[in-house]
């Protein structure tokens, strides 16, 4: 169902009840978690809600979580997850005010595996404890026998943050045999000897039995029961009946050991702190998990990669319309509002995860789409509001760049691109246009010839719409710190226009190379990436690149799906081995062209003055055999000669960076029943392998399942087709049918780095950042030029100097008419970088351009709390996130 759906036909209902039920009797509790839901319910129920604000003022229902959903743990960038927290925390404290609304307990019960990044973040916004219900079955049975279910989690080793975490008794279930729903069919409690039926003794024996079991693998004498399921109390009437029964036996009998009260996470928090256990502590996470010997959960790392590409877009737009609504104090909240909810939305565990029907992800693509244009109303009137105009031409995205089409400027003579750099760093890029022309000639903000732009016959791939653009316009630009600069594009000029610059096809069966100032690569005759060159030390590195794919296990107790990754055999199957090749030479982009086969393509790219490589890769239709269908899963592998020893290491939610072992897990034993599957790991922005000299790097354009099955080699799943349901709950095969019906087509990057391992991190860290939040052109129609510069800004810096490159502006967005949040990270952790690593001090009444600072509030990470600091002169350490909330004037 969908989203909409869930909320018609099953959770207003929970809301009605719960709160009639729980009004009843005041030692009656209960829990909410997603506020998503919940503002839902307080919007439809305006005339009612001072009763739930008063329960919860009684404390009696609980604020947990407080996200605007209960986010997953895996393929969930850092930056969605404080984003989609503090949306759902900032309207908790609209509606509950600033005391009742701080949630203290994160609930995290069903994400498939937990990261030590969210540890960290959760700990910083102010929670004291973190419970989850998943856990690989070898680590719970291992955590049982020891009573080591509750312990300490550290979160990060720069900012030591902590937080007692519970891993739940068996998920999240209730005890079996007492779930008391509408769906359930479990004998209810009959408590009055004189009807037929009376069954509390041997019911209460019964629960008792189970409470000893679970409190036999735990420190200390206070059990959590989970009494409730998804979607459960419809009918709360039930449920607290029978449960009001359970409650007046036991405290009726003290005999039977058991004192037992209705009670919430945060109440349970508390005794056990006051029961002060001597726990073990954690540093890493809880990845891959497994729920059984053939269930590792890691194939949804990359499933719906189309999707999961959306998601990243969508954020980093939601990031710059936030940033130009702060510049300017536009005050356009409902437009903000909407971006925000459609991305805080699909940051759900079964969503962001790839694991929720077609139907459901066709809804929550919808929704991001429609977040996903804001932006263009947020830019027009950022543009209109720079030197207060009325009006301002309308500008558009190109949306659909990825196929080679821009109906923005298709059948434009002449157009503005704007280009919007969203970081604190001035960008050298190079914008990527779909063009229709076979000419044209640009200029910059000052209305200059732009030199370096190249026109190129358009990339042939299976991506490229039927009426998609022949050409691309590649220009070069620097653009300011948070700022835009505007380029004109005149397709019909007389002089000084670019043509076409078609690609060379090298001799059959000869090597080729390709080279810009700094790097050179090598291709072997069979048009494979065979080894790269550092042409200032003349040093020659191995970097084989190829593709391959796992056949998926179908029929079976077992299949690949959705959730679930298992291939049918440990050695993948390598694609083609020859491959057609076509090559661009600069002069500010240059590029190898393969064609793989008729459903896998590529462009290497490299840039000029850049040491990095782009791997733009096409993969789908993947093939369907309509006699046996066979599943593939298929990878992109990249093969140095790297002495890695089995260890790799992968970043958590795309800030710190873990340490991974081949065939190991840290604390608990490795079971070799997947021996694939069981080394797979989430990467949403960065994986790496590294000996004593020398480090291969790759950034991902959004979040893939990765791994290093062999010394020197790196290999990401980019895309999946599995014909069969591997029995979790999707009840569907993961089988996307694309746009025609054929398959699904998905396009992506890898940005990789070949370098020196003492020098890597001050470029893969940055870079990183600059994958996620990439320029963002946008177009309009403006066939006079002069005119056009003369109305408006075609040049906008919104920081007064650049911030240093181990800054990075997190967040920016306008609270109210006189006030910004601000956000500011070190993205390096310590001993990264001799010099990066350093602390940084800024004074934020130096910082912007547009805005003059007049005082300062720190605030807790999720920004619904105040922290101790007003001082404008602020010190950021590694890996530390200052928020900040800013009173401001306009300049």
């Amino acid at each position: 169902m969908t989203v909409d759906q869930y909320y018609d036909r099953e959770v207003q209902k929970i809301y009605d009840t719960v709160i009639t039920e729980v009004e009843k009797d005041k030692s009656r509790k209960f829990s909410f978690a997603e506020t998503g839901f919940l503002m839902r319910w307080v919007e439809h129920n305006q005339t009612t809600v001072s009763r739930l604000q008063k329960l919860v003022q009684n404390g009696q229902i609980e604020l947990i979580g407080g996200g605007w959903v209960q986010n997953d743990e895996a393929a969930a960038h850092y930056v969605d997850i404080i984003d989609q927290m503090t949306l759902g925390l900032e309207h908790l404290k609209v509606l509950f005010g600033p005391n009742c609304s701080q949630p203290k307990a994160a609930w995290q019960i069903d994400p498939f595996g937990h990261s030590r990044e969210f540890a960290n973040l959760a700990a910083q916004m102010g929670y004291e404890s973190l419970y989850f219900g998943r856990i690989h079955y070898v680590d719970r049975s291992l955590r049982h026998s020891t009573k080591n279910n509750e312990f300490n989690w550290i979160g990060s080793d720069e900012q030591k943050t902590s937080l007692l975490t519970g891993a739940l008794y068996w998920d999240y279930s209730p005890p079996s045999g007492f779930c008391f729903d509408s769906g359930c069919n479990d004998e209810e409690i009959q408590d009055d000897p004189n009807q037929p039926g009376y069954n509390v003794v041997r019911r209460a024996q019964q629960f008792l039995s189970y409470v000893t079991e679970q409190a036999s693998h735990y420190k200390t004498k206070n059990v959590i029961l989970t009494m409730g399921m998804d979607f459960n109390y419809q009918m709360a009437e039930k449920w607290y009946r029978n449960l009001d029964k359970l409650i007046k036996y036991f405290n009726a009998n003290p005999s039977m050991g058991l004192n037992l009260l209705y009670s919430t996470p945060a109440c349970y928090t508390k005794a056990v702190q006051k029961a002060q256990p001597v726990l073990t502590t954690k540093s890493d996470d809880f990845f891959p998990y497994a729920s059984a010997q053939n269930s590792y959960w890691t194939g949804y790392f990359t499933s719906r990669p189309a999707f999961k590409g959306m998601i990243r877009q969508a954020s980093s737009l939601l990031n710059l319309g936030k940033q130009l609504s702060a510049h300017f104090l536009l005050g356009d909240d409902a437009a903000l509002e909407t971006a925000k909810r459609a991305s805080g939305l699909v940051q759900h565990h079964d969503a962001v995860t790839g694991t929720a029907k077609q139907v459901v992800t066709y809804d929550y693509q919808q929704r991001l789409h429609k977040g996903m244009i804001q932006l263009e109303t947020l830019a027009t009137h950022a543009i209109q509001s720079a030197t207060q105009q009325t009006t301002a031409p309308k500008h558009q995205l190109c949306l659909e760049a990825n196929e080679t089409t821009c109906a923005a400027i298709f059948n434009k003579a002449s157009y503005v691109a704007t280009v919007f750099n969203p970081l604190g760093q001035a960008s050298n890029t190079v914008v990527e246009i779909p063009s229709y022309a076979t000419q044209a000639a640009v200029y910059d903000y000052a209305g200059q010839p732009i030199t370096g732009a190249q026109l190129v016959l358009a990339a042939s791939s299976q991506a490229n719409a039927a009426d998609g653009a022949p050409y691309t316009l590649y220009v070069p630009l620097q653009v300011d710190p948070l700022g835009f600069r505007s380029i004109y594009v005149d397709t019909m000029a007389k002089k000084g226009a670019l043509t076409v610059q078609k690609p060379e096809t090298p001799l059959r069966d000869a090597t080729s190379t390709l080279e810009n100032s700094l790097i050179r690569l090598e291709f072997n005759v069979d048009g494979s990436l065979e080894a790269v060159v550092d042409k200032t030390t003349g040093n020659r590195q191995l970097l084989k690149q190829q593709f391959y794919f796992y056949e998926s296990a179908g029929l079976g107790s077992q299949p690949s799906g959705a959730y679930i990754f298992r291939p049918s055999k440990q050695m993948p199957e390598i694609i083609s081995e020859s491959i057609q090749l076509e090559l661009i030479r600069g002069p500010t982009v240059f590029e190898a062209r393969q064609k793989v086969t008729d459903w896998v393509s590529q462009t290497i790219r490299l840039h000029e003055n850049q040491t990095f490589i782009e791997f733009d890769w096409v993969v789908g239709p993947i093939p369907y055999e309509k006699l046996i269908p066979t599943g593939k899963e298929v990878i992109s592998r990249y093969s140095t000669n790297i002495a890695s020893a089995g260890i790799f290491y992968t970043d958590s939610n795309g800030r710190q960076v873990l340490k991974r072992t081949r065939n190991s897990y840290p604390t608990f034993p490795f079971n070799n029943t997947e021996p694939v599957a069981g080394n797979y790991y989430p990467v949403t922005n960065r994986l790496f392998l590294k000996d004593a000299s020398t480090q291969l790097t790759v950034l991902p354009d959004r979040a893939q399942a990765a791994s290093s099955l062999a010394d020197g080699s790196l290999e990401l799943m980019l895309h999946r087709r599995c014909f069969f349901d591997d029995h979790f709950g999707v009840d569907e095969a993961l089988n996307e049918p694309g746009k025609d019906g054929r398959g699904l087509v998905v396009r992506g990057k890898h940005t990789v780095l070949l370098q020196d391992v003492k020098t890597a991190a001050s470029t893969h860290r940055p870079l990183a950042v600059g994958v996620f939040h990439k320029p963002v052109p946008m177009f309009a129609d403006v066939q006079d030029y002069p005119t056009y510069r003369k109305n408006y800004l075609t040049r906008f810096a919104g920081l007064i100097k650049e911030l240093p490159a181990s800054i990075n502006v997190l967040s920016l967005e306008q609270r109210s008419q006189n006030t910004v949040l601000l956000r500011l990270e070190h993205i390096f952790q310590a001993n990264e970088d001799a010099t990066l690593s350093s602390p940084v001090t800024i004074d934020l009444k130096k910082l912007f351009a547009r805005l003059t600072v007049t005082a300062v509030q720190e605030l807790s990470l999720g920004a619904n709390r105040n922290g101790p600091g007003t001082d404008s002169t602020i010190t950021l350490k590694p890996q530390q996130i200052g928020t900040y909330l800013l009173t401001v004037q306009g300049r």
